[in-house]
C-alpha cells in the first residue's frame, strides 16, 4: 500500500531465509521490468467491442519498424506516417509504409474511433506523438502521425500503434515546439523548438512608425533553456535582456537574415515585402507548422512572382524546414538565391567538396575571437554555415541553410564591391547585434508551381550546444548526411 517493493533477497542471502522486510534498487529495476512486459502484452491482447460499427478496422494495433540503414547516430529522428500514396517520398525522411497508410487505410479507420498513441517496443514506454491533418491542395488533406526515434548505427527498432482505449492511461506529453502569430508585436509570427526560436515579420510593421520594415529575411532569437521562450519573450517586450534566457542578438535589416530567400537575375536579388496572409497548421509536442503568402513582387524585367512559404520546426531541431511555392503567368524556371546575413569583422571563407578531405582540422583549430568569422560552404552537399564573429560579451550566433543535394549552382553575395571599410570590426551594441551588410548566397533552380524545399536554422555558443565552430559545421554536415540516408519504415501486423 505505501509503495514500497519488499521481499528482495540480498545478495548472497539464503533463498529460504531473509527478512521479508528486504528491499534493493536491483529488486525494483527487475520488477518494472517484468511490469513494462505484461504491461506490453495486455495492451496488444486487448480488443475492441464492436456492437454497433459494422465496418470495423481490420487490426487492434499495428507494428512499426524502423531501420537505421546509416553509421550514423540518429538523436531526435521524427518518423512521419500519412496518408500519400506509398510511392511518394513522406515528409523529411522519405519514409515508405507499403499499404498501410495513415488516413486511408486501415490505420486510419482505427484512428476514427479512438486516439493513437505510440509504443516502444522494447522498454513499453508510451512516446510522445502527435496527429494531425495537412493540407496539400484543393482536393487532397494529407493526414499524418508523427513521433521521434532514436537509433543506433544499423539498428532496427519496434514500435507498436495502438488505440489509447487499450491503455490504463496515456501521460500528457512534453511540448517541445510552438507557433503564433504576434498582433501585439506589429504582425509578428514566431515559431520555435526547444532549441532555437525564429520569426517573420507582417505587414504592419511596414507602416509602424516608431521603426517602420520591410523585409522577409528570417530573424533569429537565441535562447539557453530548452523551455519555450516566444510568450515569455512577447509578454515582457524585453527582446534585448542579456541576462535572460533568450535573447534578439540577430539584426535582419533588409538583407534574408537566416535562411531567406530572393528571385536572382545574376546580378542582382529580387526580394518580396512582408507576409500578408497565415494559416496554422499544427502546433504540439513533436512540430509546429504554418503557412505565409507573400502578394506578388518584381522578380526583374517586370516578370511578377508570388509565393506560399510553408514553414515546419520539429522537436530536438535547430533547423527548420521551408517548403517555397512560386506562382506567376510567366512559366519560365526561376534561380533564386537562399543568403545569409554576412557581419562586420574579418570572415574566412572556405568552399569545400567531397573529392576533396574536409578541413575538419583546420575548422577545429580555427580560434574564434571579437571580429572573426567563417563561412564555410559546400557545394555538391548544398549546404553553407557561418559562424558569425562574437558580439562582445553576447557570444557567436551560429546560421546555416541546407539545400537539396547537388541544387547549388554557385556560392556569391548580393554586393560584391562593398568597401573594405564595412568590414571594419564590430562596434559594441545596445540592443540587437551587429548590422548586416549584405547577402552570402547559394544560387539554386526552381521551377514555378513546384515546391522548393530546404533547411534553415541558427545556434548559439552560449545554449551549451556549439561550443566552436567546429560543431556547428559537424552538426550541420550529420543533417545532411542523415538527409541523404532516409530511416526505412514498415508498417505490419
Amino acid at each position: 500500500a505505501d509503495g514500497k517493493l519488499t521481499h528482495v533477497q540480498p545478495v548472497g542471502a539464503d533463498p529460504k531465509k531473509f527478512n521479508e522486510e528486504s528491499t534493493a534498487p536491483y529488486g525494483v529495476g527487475a520488477f518494472l521490468l517484468a511490469g513494462s512486459e505484461i504491461y506490453r502484452m495486455a495492451a496488444l491482447e486487448w480488443k475492441f467491442h464492436w456492437t454497433i460499427i459494422t465496418a470495423p478496422p481490420p487490426r487492434d494495433h499495428y507494428v512499426v519498424e524502423i531501420t537505421n540503414p546509416s553509421g550514423l547516430w540518429r538523436d531526435s529522428e521524427t518518423i512521419e506516417l500519412d496518408s500519400v500514396l506509398s510511392n511518394e517520398m513522406k515528409g523529411p525522411n522519405g519514409e515508405h509504409t507499403r499499404n498501410y497508410m495513415i488516413g486511408t487505410g486501415p490505420i486510419g479507420m482505427l484512428a476514427v474511433f479512438a486516439k493513437l498513441v505510440v509504443m516502444d517496443g522494447v522498454s513499453s514506454q508510451i512516446l510522445d506523438s502527435q496527429y494531425y491533418f495537412s493540407p496539400m491542395d484543393a482536393r487532397e488533406t494529407n493526414q499524418k502521425l508523427i513521433f521521434q526515434v532514436d537509433l543506433a548505427p544499423y539498428e532496427t527498432r519496434r514500435f507498436y500503434i495502438l488505440p489509447d482505449k487499450a491503455l490504463a492511461a496515456v501521460p500528457p506529453p512534453i511540448v517541445k515546439t510552438f507557433v503564433r502569430y504576434a498582433p501585439e508585436r506589429h504582425d509578428d509570427f514566431a515559431w520555435e523548438s526547444d532549441r532555437i526560436a525564429h520569426r517573420l515579420f507582417g505587414k504592419a510593421l511596414e507602416t509602424w512608425a516608431e521603426e517602420p520594415l520591410t523585409s522577409s529575411g528570417f530573424d533569429v532569437w537565441i535562447k539557453r533553456t530548452r523551455s519555450l521562450v516566444i510568450n515569455q519573450m512577447y509578454g515582457s517586450m524585453k527582446f534585448f535582456d542579456t541576462n535572460g534566457v533568450a535573447q534578439d542578438d540577430f539584426k535582419v535589416g533588409k538583407t534574408r537574415g537566416d535562411g531567406g530567400l530572393g528571385i536572382w537575375d545574376g546580378n542582382e536579388l529580387h526580394v518580396s515585402a512582408n507576409w500578408r496572409h497565415w494559416k496554422l497548421i499544427t502546433t504540439g509536442p513533436i512540430r509546429s507548422e504554418f503557412e505565409l503568402t507573400y502578394d506578388a513582387w518584381d522578380a526583374g524585367n517586370g516578370r511578377l512572382v508570388s509565393e506560399t512559404k510553408r514553414i515546419s520546426i520539429d522537436a530536438g531541431s535547430n533547423l527548420s524546414r521551408v517548403e517555397s511555392t512560386f506562382s506567376s503567368d510567366d512559366k519560365s524556371p526561376l534561380q533564386i538565391g537562399v543568403g545569409l546575413a554576412e557581419r562586420p569583422g574579418f570572415n574566412v571563407v572556405l568552399p569545400i567538396q567531397n573529392a576533396m578531405l574536409e578541413p575538419w582540422g583546420y575548422i577545429g583549430s580555427w580560434q574564434t575571437s571579437t571580429g572573426q568569422g567563417l563561412v564555410v560552404q559546400n557545394q555538391t552537399e548544398g549546404w553553407m554555415t557561418y559562424w558569425q564573429p562574437q558580439d562582445f560579451t553576447k557570444g557567436v550566433t551560429a546560421v546555416a541553410i541546407v539545400l537539396p543535394k547537388n541544387s547549388v549552382q554557385t556560392f556569391t553575395n548580393d554586393v560584391p564591391n562593398l568597401p573594405a571599410s564595412k568590414f571594419a570590426s564590430p562596434t559594441k551594441t545596445v540592443t540587437e547585434g551587429q548590422p548586416a551588410l549584405r547577402d552570402l548566397l547559394a544560387i539554386a533552380p526552381a521551377e514555378i508551381g513546384q515546391p522548393f524545399v530546404y533547411y534553415f536554422g541558427a545556434g548559439w555558443d552560449k545554449s551549451g550546444d556549439f561550443t566552436d565552430a567546429k560543431s556547428w559545421n559537424d552538426y550541420i554536415r550529420r543533417f545532411a548526411a542523415r538527409r541523404d540516408q532516409p530511416l526505412q519504415v514498415t508498417i505490419g501486423n
